[in-house]
């Protein structure tokens, strides 16, 4: 009870639901901290309540329902709550898997924290395979209209994203970056000569 009345007064100060939403809110994300999975009926199982498993289900499924999600709001909360008066490390990522046979292909920017990756903004691929340059400078771009630079201390991701034309994006913008390079790649030294690099990680 002291972990949810906690989490209720830290999410009223953010959101101006009435009560049974707050309640209903924070109840599902200790439950989901539990179980590890957004599935409704193994949250419903570990949703803390005196009622059924299957009024809680019900309960879920009405939250959902008549709600209607505002993705950039909830990116600036977890930002309010992760990042202070600090700089922080984002983390550029692309997942993909099936849904049946839908395949699912999601571009995310994430905060580093505490050795995982905390989504914030993400972009629905409409195509299999890996997303292009201008699709990481528009994931990106977005962030910096919301929250400035001023808090980024780096960005990373993997060779994927080891695009010329994204390294000049945030060259442009001061924006520190630590990116992965594939097998020789060719690299424009500060005095214009070039050279050929070689990963040595696997």
């Amino acid at each position: 009870m002291k972990r949810i009345s906690e989490l209720k007064q830290i999410l009223n100060e953010n959101f101006s639901w009435n009560k049974a939403r707050i309640d209903c809110f924070a109840r599902m994300l200790l439950a989901l901290f539990s179980v590890k999975t957004v599935n409704l009926s193994e949250l419903a199982v570990a949703f803390a309540s005196k009622a059924t498993v299957a009024s809680r289900y019900k309960r879920l499924q009405r939250f959902f329902r008549y709600f209607k999600i505002d993705y950039e709001f909830f990116a600036k909360l977890i930002f309010r709550l992760f990042v202070t008066n600090k700089q922080v490390y984002l983390v550029l990522d692309r997942t993909n898997w099936f849904w049946g046979k839908t395949k699912i292909n999601i571009l995310t920017l994430g905060i580093a924290h505490e050795g995982i990756a905390i989504p914030l903004l993400w972009d629905m691929l409409n195509k299999a395979g890996n997303a292009q340059a201008s699709e990481h400078r528009v994931i990106m771009e977005r962030f910096v209209k919301i929250f400035g630079t001023k808090n980024i201390a780096g960005i990373l991701a993997d060779r994927e994203f080891g695009s010329g034309h994204l390294f000049a994006w945030l060259n442009k913008r001061q924006i520190p970056f630590y990116i992965r390079i594939k097998d020789n790649s060719i690299v424009a030294t500060k005095n214009k000569n070039l050279r050929s690099v070689k990963n040595t990680y696997n």
